[in-house]
């Protein structure tokens, strides 16, 4: 079982007396905890962002009010869990929801069950037990944001009951309960993706939406139990807290350099990176992310000085000198990149695309995009085809064509800010490749915003996710590589493709 830093104590109270990295080293060992616990309480909602800021602020501005140091972790949970059903209570008691929020709402499927499938590279019954979490009522999902933890391995049923405030024994017994649901929601998952799917059970969901609900999970179970097709989906069930143990937490992704995955085969998308669906923060709201590649400090300094804006922040990097042009066609016009203070990188597949821009008819500036020079994008393959050397794989080579496509989506994404595989009128790389000349089979594409550096971004592609798949993947063996500066920072992305 898990248990905290036995630094953690004497990093209270360094914080407690002002020390700034006290406090961001507690950020950088305690975010990710937060995140999980309020993500999957929240199910992906909109809100998630503000509200784990909002805890890690309390806990941070409060920890004179923590009598025990060595409780801060249990401590700063119940903070979590408060700031939850806080909330909860916020939206049950506003007789509407303003437009801006009803449009921010992720997909009611569920938005950090996907992040979280993708992120771990869930498969088999632990993918079932993911999806199986949309099927559960409110508070049941609240409680297993917190046993989630407990069965991998990062709280204790005590911390577990303090969270909740009640006693172990009433825990236990809600614990019990909420896994039983989740079994059932296991069930459910597996009937309705079962092919091809059970006659009766197709006739009894003909008017559903496909949106989980209690009043669904009830039919499609009480269907299961007395159907002889159904029946078995309860047979070989593990529990959950044994496919659950050791798993990893899920890196948050809010604004900080983004990065996403996305692979096909011959002309359709295979597998897609799971962009958060939050969108874009609204103006001076402060974004925050957890580069997992490259350890917690960055986004701790980061978000200390959202919290803290008194605080002195730390020079941009000067560059070493003016990015050279690329060496394909003329660079065609485009805005010229806003001045901006870029957070240093973080891992993940992906990142909260920003809203297309209202418009896309205004002037654009005369000042040309810059690309990265020839240089970066060999960098950033030498790189590449080390890790696939130390993988077993050939090297992949540098294709003006694929080249084009990459440079050619960067452009357009610096230009008409989104950050995304699909262009606003729906067109993914395996188009961008034709166009260029390139006809795929197998392809792949990777994207990054923020970092400069090559070294960092093949880093963070690194993640044991979809990212690192692709650039791994030895039936690839044609690349290329575009960086173009933007507003958040620079525009990397990296086409991957083998011909047809």
């Amino acid at each position: 079982m898990h248990r905290d830093s036995e630094h953690t104590p004497e990093l209270v109270t360094a914080a407690r007396a002002g020390d700034g990295r006290a406090r961001e080293r507690l950020v950088e060992d305690y975010l990710p905890l937060v995140y999980n616990v309020v993500g999957r309480a929240l199910d992906g909602h909109a809100d998630v962002d503000d509200v784990v800021q909002d805890t890690m602020f309390r806990a941070l501005d409060g920890l004179g009010g923590l009598r025990e140091p060595s409780r801060f972790r249990s401590w700063l949970v119940a903070i979590a869990m408060n700031q939850i059903r806080r909330r909860w209570n916020d939206r049950q008691q506003a007789p509407t929801a303003p437009l801006e929020r009803v449009v921010e709402r992720p997909d009611p499927a569920g938005d950090f069950v996907d992040l979280t499938i993708l992120r771990l590279g869930l498969s088999g019954q632990r993918r079932e037990v993911a999806e199986a979490t949309r099927w559960l009522d409110e508070d049941d999902r609240a409680l297993l944001s917190l046993w989630w933890q407990e069965a991998s391995g990062r709280l204790t049923r005590a911390e577990l009951a303090d969270a909740l405030g009640v006693p172990a024994r009433h825990a236990a017994v809600r614990v019990q309960r909420m896994k039983a649901q989740l079994e059932t929601g296991r069930v459910v998952v597996r009937a309705l993706s079962a092919t091809p799917r059970c006659g009766a059970l197709a006739r009894l969901t003909e008017d559903w939406d496909g949106r989980p609900a209690p009043v669904w999970r009830k039919r499609v179970a009480r269907h299961a139990r007395g159907c002889r097709a159904c029946g078995g989906h309860w047979a070989d069930l593990i529990p959950a807290e044994g496919l659950l143990a050791g798993l990893a937490l899920v890196v948050p992704l809010a604004g900080f350099p983004q990065v996403a995955g996305v692979a096909g085969t011959g002309g359709g998308m295979a597998v897609a990176a799971a962009a958060d669906a939050a969108g874009p923060a609204p103006e001076g709201a402060a974004r925050w992310r957890v580069p997992a590649a490259v350890g917690g400090a960055v986004v701790a300094g980061a978000l200390l000085a959202a919290l803290w804006p008194a605080a002195p922040e730390a020079p941009a990097p000067v560059p070493d000198g003016p990015p050279a042009r690329g060496h394909a066609a003329p660079v065609p016009p485009s805005a010229p990149p806003a001045p901006s203070r870029t957070p240093s990188p973080s891992p993940s597949p992906t990142a909260p695309p920003p809203s297309p821009s209202p418009s896309v008819s205004a002037a654009p500036s005369p000042t040309a995009t810059r690309t990265a020079a020839p240089s970066t994008a060999q960098r950033l393959t030498e790189l590449v085809n080390a890790r696939r050397a130390e993988a077993g794989c050939a090297p992949l080579r540098l294709d003006a064509r694929l080249t084009a496509a990459a440079r050619a989506h960067a452009r357009d994404m610096a230009a008409r800010g989104y950050f995304a595989h699909t262009d606003p009128e729906g067109r993914n790389a395996d188009a961008r490749m034709a166009d260029a000349g390139y006809r795929a089979g197998a392809w792949a594409e990777n994207l990054h915003r923020g970092p400069r550096d090559p070294a960092v971004v093949v880093g963070d592609w690194m993640d044991g996710s979809i990212h690192q798949e692709n650039m791994l993947g030895c039936h690839y063996r044609d690349t290329g590589v575009a960086a173009v500066p933007g507003p958040e920072g620079t525009v990397w992305v990296q086409t991957l493709a083998g011909p047809a």
